[in-house]
């Protein structure tokens, strides 16, 4: 008789960011506490899921190195809008994502990245959700996150808690 081992669900939460631009460094800022709480909070995981906290200012195709052989990524990063409110958070999925025209034509978005690695055959997760926190100014070298970023955290923590019980959900 064979007993099929139920497969370890691999979730990767990446911080996006440069912390030297102050409130850019956000998503860095967020993967830190986090892992911290996840330390003593052990609540929140069922025995089939394993959770990968990383930090990264890498971007376009360099991010398939780190997010090849998960199956769900979560990614916190900021977003620039017209009129921002710093710390304010909006929670999309893969599908909410565009195709964002880069700096230059070399440039290559998440959604892209994870459409070519699909393509070529790579295992890129099949669940994708960004918490996007609205940021006034990341452009500015500042090592430390403004006031309203730095209130934002545990919202977006408490975010990322609710994002682990759906994804184990399903």
């Amino acid at each position: 008789m064979h007993i099929e081992r139920e497969r370890l669900m691999r979730i990767l939460v990446l911080g996006l960011g440069n912390e030297l631009y102050g409130d850019d460094g956000v998503g860095i800022h967020v993967v830190r506490r986090a892992k911290q709480i996840m330390k003593t909070d052990h609540s929140l995981l069922k025995d089939n899921f394993s959770i990968t906290f990383e930090e990264c200012s890498l971007s376009g195709l360099a991010l398939l190195d780190v997010i090849t052989g998960y199956d769900a990524l979560v990614i916190v990063d900021t977003i620039k809008s017209l009129h921002p409110e710093p710390g304010k958070i909006r929670i999309l999925n893969e599908q909410d994502l565009r195709h964002v025209p880069g700096p230059s034509p070399h440039y290559v978005s998440i959604p892209q990245t994870i459409e070519i690695g699909r393509r070529i055959g790579l295992k890129v997760p099949s669940q994708i959700t960004v918490i996007a926190v609205e940021a006034k100014n990341i452009y500015n070298l500042g090592e430390s996150l403004t006031q309203e970023m730095e209130n934002a955290i545990p919202q977006i923590i408490a975010e990322l808690k609710i994002l682990f019980s759906r994804i184990q959900e399903k």
